[in-house]
């Protein structure tokens, strides 16, 4: 009988240890596919605790957080992308049965995209380059400069300038010029196209739902944070 309580003590042991280090792993790598499949980053890291972790069996972990590296939305690269989110609740029916992550419902939740100064001038010079030839972008806190060469009117070729910012509008982000200059001057009716706001990233485009809340430029990034929205 001794030998018999001893084994069951063992067996639960071993049991409790299984699911508190097995089952956060067997998580971060359910998510980390699913990332892979929507994303398709370079390199990614998850991290997923839950104390204690028989939680997990019914879908509820404490705390999800990770990294995402180079990941291309629509035209623009991301440098990374960083995620935290806390008190979630996963569908365990999805979860056991086809191995798939159904978020239910989060109790906070952050996701911050980080796009260099050299990638969004890519981006850029690559919209501006049939209008404008020899594209070269300049990148501060407070504005977004490109210089070129454009033909004006088949009469003459002249240096223009095109000044701007970011901003999020209706859940895009968005480069709004806000002045136009040829060789130094503005010419009232001729450059209105170019003035025109160019949609860099459609955030409702996002593999899921979120609502794009700020954007910072600093230290030659740009950083935009977005939060999950659950229906």
């Amino acid at each position: 009988m001794k030998k018999f309580l001893l084994f069951l003590l063992v067996l639960i042991i071993a049991l409790a240890a299984a699911t508190q280090f097995l089952l956060p792993s067997y998580i971060s790598s359910r998510i980390e596919k699913q990332l892979n499949d929507s994303l398709k980053p370079s390199s990614q890291t998850v991290n997923v605790e839950s104390q204690p972790g028989f939680k997990l069996l019914y879908g509820e972990a404490d705390h999800v957080y990770g990294s995402l590296d180079d990941v291309k939305l629509g035209k623009l690269n991301f440098a990374n992308f960083n995620y935290d989110a806390t008190q979630i609740l996963v569908n365990p029916i999805s979860l056991l049965a086809s191995q798939e992550i159904d978020v239910v419902s989060v109790g906070s939740s952050s996701i911050e995209g980080t796009v260099t100064n050299e990638d969004l001038a890519k981006f850029l010079s690559t919209q501006a380059g049939s209008e404008i030839q020899d594209v070269k972008v300049n990148i501060n806190k407070d504005n977004i400069s490109l210089t070129g060469n454009m033909n004006v009117g088949m009469v003459f070729k002249g240096s223009v300038k095109l000044d701007g910012n970011l901003e999020l509008k209706d859940n895009t982000l968005l480069f709004a010029p806000k002045k136009f200059t040829i060789n130094g001057a503005t010419i009232p009716g001729l450059t209105s196209n170019v003035l025109e706001a160019t949609e860099v990233y459609n955030f409702n485009n996002f593999p899921i739902p979120v609502k794009a809340e700020s954007l910072t430029v600093d230290n030659g990034e740009i950083h935009i944070k977005v939060k999950p929205v659950l229906n």
